[in-house]
Formats: structure tokens, sequence, C-alpha cells
């Protein structure tokens, strides 16, 4: 929908509806038209302009993640990410307010007590130890979860439909809840009948809900071709619970990584989550991400205020006490739970990124599962070196001399090699550089939102399978102005 149209259809309504008013016509609109990026887009600076702050990011954030890709959602990225800023900033200023209050509040409590325990001659009793901290558990039948796998595209509906059942029954171990699997064609290099966790599903063969309890299929529908099934409302369901499910795993993965490269380069976790998101040289995140919770899973009603389209968003919880010192990794479920979803039949795993030079292609992988692949630029004539890496650090708007590094910069040698955005798009699939990886400046964004300091980066030179892969919605996380470096002119092997 172009702007002229979603104007004439506002004039058309406020017409038919003499009593209503702007706000009014944009709650309207995104109740009859969830899936388009203007609605949303309108109807967050409309909720900022009346003071709620709250509800003006949920909008944009739909926005963002609408079917759309346009202007419009582009608009309302750039709002969520200065709404996302001005978070970042008020949570910095009440945790310095807070930690001055508090020194100020164990200085007068020593200044009172200690004198008076010592005129009575007792000790000053000491505190018990404290005890790590526990989640509430959540009710495994209360989990959501929605799946897709790719199925062959060769065989007949009922064919397919022998095969799921086996498939489900082969798995009756991993989960005791009701749960949905979206069946996708196959794609190439894509694995058949295994979980693709941060996959995009543009079309559909089947959708499948299954109750491993009582080890029966409770609703199955089958296409009789792919399609993109977007007027069905089982097909719509399924992919927007997905989508919301997918979300929550690249957010949690990204905590995750980062808060296991702190602990593998300083020996310990940090007191806070928000200290994952410091100033330069000290930035692992640029942000900390909130988790999207449909109301069902608060309780089974809308929160209060909510918008239109059902959820709100939430802290993640973090429990530093329940770090395991011998399995740093897999403690990371106790030290981060994943709230409201099951963790993954095949875990997550510490994130990794692979270079193919040969394929001009990087790859963002947790374990087995595939979470982003991107184009890329390499150096001409070898310079890109082979082997094991780590990023070292992060810049925000590294400067240059001639605007060479994009918008992003991941520094992973102290020889000068980066991974980095380019103000020539063109290059992306050429070796041209002197030896660092180039990329489209929104990829190289997505990809400094994802990767921490101490994350490996492998390069080879060896050439891979085609993989027939296209990206979900973009992850982003906002950047701040102290993660920039004023002054400082890079010189990297661009």
């Amino acid at each position: 929908m172009t702007k002229t149209d979603f104007l004439q259809a506002k004039a058309t309504y406020l017409i038919a509806n003499p009593t209503a008013d702007e706000f009014t016509f944009y709650t309207h609109f995104v109740t009859a038209h969830p899936t388009l990026a203007i609605g949303w887009l309108m109807l967050g600076r409309e909720l900022e302009k009346r003071g709620e702050p709250d509800k003006a990011f949920d909008a944009y954030r739909r926005a963002m993640h609408s079917r759309e890709r346009n202007s419009f959602s582009e608009e309302a990225r750039d709002a969520y990410q200065t709404m996302l800023r001005k978070r970042k900033e008020k949570r910095r200023s009440a945790w310095v307010w807070l930690r001055r209050g508090l020194l100020t509040l164990f200085t007068l409590l020593a200044v009172v007590l200690l004198p008076a325990a010592n005129r009575s001659g007792e000790a000053t009793p000491s505190l018990p130890a404290t005890s790590s901290v526990e989640q509430a558990p959540v009710k495994k039948t209360s989990l959501r979860h929605t799946e897709v796998i790719a199925v062959s595209g060769s065989v007949s509906n009922d064919q397919l439909a022998e095969q799921m059942k086996r498939y489900l029954q082969s798995r009756r171990t991993y989960y005791d809840h009701p749960y949905t699997v979206i069946a996708v064609p196959e794609e190439e290099g894509v694995p058949l009948y295994t979980p693709l966790l941060f996959y995009q599903p543009q079309r559909m063969r089947g959708i499948v809900t299954y109750d491993p309890s009582s080890d029966t299929i409770t609703a199955e529908k089958w296409f009789h071709a792919a399609c993109d099934c977007g007027d069905d409302p089982l097909a719509a369901s399924a992919r927007k619970a997905y989508h919301e499910e997918r979300v929550a795993l690249e957010e949690t993965l990204t905590l995750r990584n980062a808060l296991y490269r702190t602990y593998q380069r300083t020996g310990k976790l940090p007191e806070r989550l928000d200290d994952l998101a410091r100033p330069y040289p000290a930035n692992s995140l640029p942000a900390i991400p909130q988790l999207l919770v449909p109301p069902k899973q608060l309780g089974g009603g809308a929160s209060q205020g909510a918008l239109p389209g059902e959820a709100r968003y939430i802290d993640f919880p973090y429990h530093p006490d329940a770090l395991v010192g011998d399995n740093v990794w897999k403690s990371m479920s106790a030290v981060l739970p994943l709230p409201f979803y099951p963790e993954p039949a095949i875990p997550l795993e510490p994130m990794q990124l692979f270079v193919q030079q040969k394929m001009f292609k990087l790859q963002v992988m947790s374990g087995p599962h595939l979470v982003r692949q991107y184009p890329i630029g390499i150096g001409r004539e070898e310079r890109t070196p082979e082997g094991y890496f780590s990023i070292l650090q992060k810049i925000s708007q590294p400067g240059s001399a001639t605007n060479a590094y994009g918008t992003r910069g991941m520094v992973f040698t102290s020889a000068n090699h980066a991974i980095h955005g380019t103000n020539k798009p063109e290059s992306i699939g050429h070796d041209v550089s002197l030896g660092c990886i180039r990329l489209h400046n929104a990829d190289v964004e997505e990809l400094y939102s994802f990767a921490s300091p101490g994350t490996e980066v492998i390069i080879s030179d060896q050439p891979k399978p085609q993989l027939n892969w296209k990206n979900p919605f973009r992850f982003y996380l906002p950047t701040d102005a102290d993660e920039e470096t004023p002054g400082i002119v890079y010189h990297w092997l661009n």
C-alpha cells in the first residue's frame, strides 16, 4: 500500500465516522491489516505524541517485523532504534543513581551499626550465605512451540502425511506438550526433516499439530502445491507463532553468546545484562534485547493497554549464580533461561562465523544451526587469511580517509583485518580488497548486533556445497554514540 492509498483510506474512514479521530483510525487499520507496516508506523507516531512510549515502541517493532520490506518499515526501524537508545540511556542513568544511593545507605549503616556492636561487646552477626537465584519453573504443558522442517517435494500429500507421522513419533521424547510443525518444500542444501530454527518459510506444503503425550495428530492440513498460503488462517497463525519463537531464539542466542564470550575473556560474568552494552571498547552488544511474549503465555489475557495484535515485551531473566564453571556453555540455559518456549531439541551452541571464500559467503552458525548467510567481498590474490580467529573489537561508524568501511566494523586480527561495511556495494561477490571482508551495510549492521567480541571467525578457502537460503527479517540492536571512535582514522586492509 502506498502512502496515498493509506491517506485515502483514512479520509474515507473519518468521513464515514465523524466522531472518530486519527488514533481511532490507526487502531482500526492495524486490526484490519496487521501485516502492513504503514499502519503500525503511523500508530507508533501517534502514540509517541500522546506520551505513551511503551505502546509506541511495540508499534514500531511490529512495523519492522511486518511482511513488507519498504520505506515504512525502514522509518519504523529508525524510530525504534531512537527509542531503544533513550531506554538504554535511562537505564544507565537509573543505575548510576541507584549505586550512589546504595553506597550512601551502606555508609550510614556502617556508621550507625558498627559502633553499637562494639559498645555491646558482641560481634556483628554474619549474614547467611547467598544461594543461587532460581527461576520460577514454567509448566511444560504451557510451553508453546512451532518448528519448520523441509520435506521432499516429489511425493504425494498422502506420502507426506505418513512420513510426517513417523517423524513426529520419532521425536516423542523431546516434548510432552502439543506443538505445530510447518512443512516447507526442500531447497538445495537445506537438510530434510531437521528443525530449521532460523529459516524464512516462503512457501508451505502443509501444517500439522501433534500431541506427543497421546501420540495424536490433532490438526493437519496439506496443500495441493507449495504456496505462500497467506490467506489461510491456519497458515497465518502458524507463521506468526514461528516468527515470534524464532525472534526469541535469536535474542537468547545473542545474549548467551555475549555472556559466554565475556566469561572466556574475563573469567567472570557481568553483574547485570546491561553491562554487556557498555561504551567502546567494552561494548559486547549495542543494546540488550527484550523478549516479545504473547499474552497467552502471561496468564491468558492481553496485558493492560496492549496494542491490537496482542503482545508485550519483558526483560530476560538473568541468574549469574547458576553458572557452572566446568561446563560454562551448558549452564547458560540456567544463567539466561528461555521463558515460555522449550529449549531446541538440537541445542544451541556458541555463535561462530564461517567465511567461505570460494563461495563469497559468510555464515553465522550455532552448532549445526544456520542463523544467517551473507554475500561478501574478500581480498584479492588470497590476501584474506585462512584459519581460526576471533572478534577483537567492534566499532560503530569506523572512520577512514574515504569512508570506505561503511557503518560498522569488527576487527579480527592484529594485522588490521576487519569485517566491515562498504561504500562500494558492487564489490560484494568479488575478491578486490587488501584482505578485509566486506559486507553490505545492512548486513554488517545485523552481524554487529549478533556477534560479540570473542566470537570465533573461521575462514576457509575450500569450496562448500551451494545452499539456497533466505534470511528471515533483520535482527537489529541500535548503536549509540558511545560505540563510535571520533577522531580515530583506521587503516584496515580494505
